[in-house]
């Protein structure tokens, strides 16, 4: 095993898996609550230098659109207080289109966070996440990400053209739009002097994520001595 298993920050209780979703409680000491979660005890120096590999694995999609997580490794020298946010990992969106659109009226980044509205075949109104440099000027050809709403944000229509509601970017779509898989696997490295760490993170506009490890490894950098000549 990978892993050791006295850093699992978040696993099974009891046996079984516990999901993702907004009810999860971050933990107040070293025994596994209701949600799979625990503090994990790196002792009186921290992680020490070489430092320790947080291991994020999702097992499941997830099954509510409009929502998000974020997962977030704290760390304290107390059990019950003084957590801070250590390590941040990407937020995660639950439903996600890719499409790509040549701009008519270059997008700026305000248009971020705004509908694209798409009209002709398509009646699309996902919400702007992230788009590719490209779209802030007329005529180039790029990428621009998508949360979807609901499931008719399916951004399948070639030729649409696509509005940022309320904001300045128009363009044209180029073909289907392409659905973005959430990530199955996180790896992080860092390093601590504090005593204690422990995840915070939950799905908190009431979705679910589902079944989620959340590990914690050195062994990669306990290296073998090389040098004995015999």
């Amino acid at each position: 095993m990978p892993f050791d298993a006295d850093l699992v920050l978040r696993g099974q209780v009891s046996g079984a898996y516990v999901d993702l979703d907004a009810s999860d409680a971050a933990p107040t000491s070293l025994t596994r609550n209701d949600d799979g979660n625990a503090v994990v005890d790196l002792g009186a120096g921290g992680t020490g230098s070489l430092g320790l590999e947080c291991v994020i694995i999702l097992h499941d999609q997830p099954t509510t659109y409009q929502n998000f997580a974020d997962f977030v490794i704290e760390d304290s020298d107390h059990l019950t207080d003084g957590w801070e946010s250590l390590l941040t990992f990407p937020r995660l969106y639950a439903y996600m289109r890719e499409i790509i659109v040549v701009p008519t009226t270059a997008f700026v980044a305000t248009d971020i966070g705004l509908v694209a509205d798409a009209t002709g075949v398509g009646n699309d109104s996902g919400i702007i996440r992230q788009f590719s440099r490209n779209l802030l000027t007329n005529g180039l050809s790029g990428k621009m990400w998508i949360e979807m709403q609901d499931a008719g944000d399916t951004y399948v229509n070639s030729g649409d053209t696509i509005t940022a509601t309320a904001g300045t970017g128009v363009g044209t779509q180029q073909g289907a739009g392409r659905v973005i898989l959430t990530p199955l696997i996180f790896v992080r490295r860092f390093s601590t002097p504090k005593r204690y760490v422990r995840l915070g993170a939950d799905a908190p506009d009431g979705g679910n994520f589902g079944d989620v490890d959340v590990m914690l490894t050195y062994r990669q950098y306990t290296h073998i001595n090389n040098l004995d000549l015999g």
